[in-house]
């Protein structure tokens, strides 16, 4: 769940908006606020600032998001290549 809740938090990074993110996620928006919320308890921190109906990350939502990037990166990497050796050790 934890990556989903990564993907979700670039979604609304890259987009700037909740709505948006959802679209593009292909669930509600409430469920994708709910994943962020989750995703900031799990750390701890505020990864985003909200403002009435706007929102910009915090300096700790900043650095997730920069790092959270390479790791998502690397995990399809991960995945790809062991699919890969999978299947040339079955061919």
């Amino acid at each position: 769940m934890l990556l989903r809740q990564i993907q979700y938090f670039q979604a609304v990074v890259n987009t700037g908006s909740f709505s948006e993110a959802a679209e593009h996620c292909h669930i509600s928006q409430s469920a994708v606020s709910q994943q962020i919320k989750a995703l900031e308890q799990e750390l701890g921190v505020e990864l985003l600032s909200r403002h009435n109906r706007t929102f910009s990350p915090t300096p700790a939502g900043t650095y997730f998001y920069r790092k959270s990037i390479v790791l998502l990166r690397d995990y399809d990497a991960l995945c790809r290549e062991t699919i890969r050796l999978a299947r040339n050790d079955h061919a």
